[in-house]
């Protein structure tokens, strides 16, 4: 039987001409502004797509005019069919911009696919990623066919011991000196708190793979933050950018992009760019950020088993 795998993820903007569609793509999600606008949701997703895009755009510029996130995920599909093997076809499902969801079943389809798995490229679920990206391949995906999915593999020791390895790669790139007494943060997406009050598991799902990766390293010094705040309202915290200036004085520091698959807009601008000066301001004496995992040998055969034991129905 083919099997289709979607390797769902926001998406990005591919050059400066799609920033403005797809902030409106993301503001667009009920699941992203959960406030019951009705007939005004698309009007006022247009308006704050609008509004932001030139200051998005400029960040784009910064880190090359594009976001490499649709192209690093392409790389991952490939790398995930190559360990498949036969029988499966991999396929983009971008929740935001192209290539959409629905792109991806037409092209799944066109392959011959006659069963699909949802894999979340997300490593912890939340509302308004994992979910939001399975209601829209549920919506798409014809329902005639089977339809198998993953919702969170942020425990699974697979993704642990990748990421650790990237921590380790980031610590060695210190100082000699600096190493023994370094201070790895891990940084997240942030969350609106009115979601988390709602019952959303993603701040405890962050946790526990922080730890997990801590736990495999023998981490004396960690901490989680939460990065790319947005708006006035209340968000998860410590901000990554804020427990920096306080804390990375004398010390060196490694950032870990925990939530982060892939190379993008939040590991390149907020943690190469800002995250980085402050920790300098601050007066740290080094600062190293960890890899995404992306194609790494050891994440891709991590996903293949996520998949495997997605099609037996079993947890990942």
């Amino acid at each position: 039987m083919h099997t289709a795998v979607f390797l769902m993820n926001l998406g990005g903007p591919r050059n400066l001409q799609e920033v403005e569609p797809y902030l409106f793509d993301l503001f667009s999600d009920p699941l992203v502004i959960d406030a019951p606008l009705g007939p005004l949701r698309r009007p006022l997703a247009r308006f704050i797509a609008r509004r932001r895009a030139p200051s998005s755009a400029e960040k784009y510029q910064l880190i090359g005019g594009r976001s490499p996130l649709v192209e690093g995920t392409e790389a991952q599909a490939r790398a995930l069919a190559a360990a498949l093997g036969p029988g499966f076809s991999c396929h983009l499902a971008m929740r935001c911009g192209h290539p959409s969801t629905e792109e991806g079943v037409r092209e799944a389809l066109a392959a011959g696919a006659e069963r699909a798995l949802a894999l979340p490229l997300y490593p912890q679920w939340a509302n308004a990623t994992t979910r939001s990206s399975l209601l829209e391949l549920r919506r798409v995906w014809p329902a005639s066919r089977p339809l198998a999915e993953v919702c969170t593999w942020h425990d699974h020791p697979g993704y642990l011991d990748a990421v650790a390895a990237t921590v380790k790669e980031a610590l060695e790139r210190l100082p000699a000196g600096a190493r023994a007494g370094a201070l790895v943060v891990f940084s997240a997406h942030g969350l609106p708190m009115s979601q988390v009050k709602k019952g959303d598991p993603y701040p405890t799902y962050v946790e526990a793979s922080c730890r997990g990766v801590a736990e495999r390293l023998g981490l004396a010094s960690w901490q989680v933050t939460y990065q790319s705040r947005v708006g006035p309202m209340k968000w998860l915290g410590p901000d990554t950018v804020e427990y920096l200036e306080g804390h990375a004085r004398g010390r060196a520091v490694v950032t870990v992009p925990i939530a982060f698959v892939s190379e993008h807009l939040e590991t390149l601008y907020d943690l190469d760019i800002l995250s980085r000066e402050a920790a300098e301001k601050a007066g740290a004496t080094a600062y190293a950020r960890a890899a995404a995992v992306g194609t790494r040998p050891d994440f891709v055969a991590a996903l293949a088993d996520i998949v495997r034991a997605g099609l037996r129905g079993q947890p990942a």
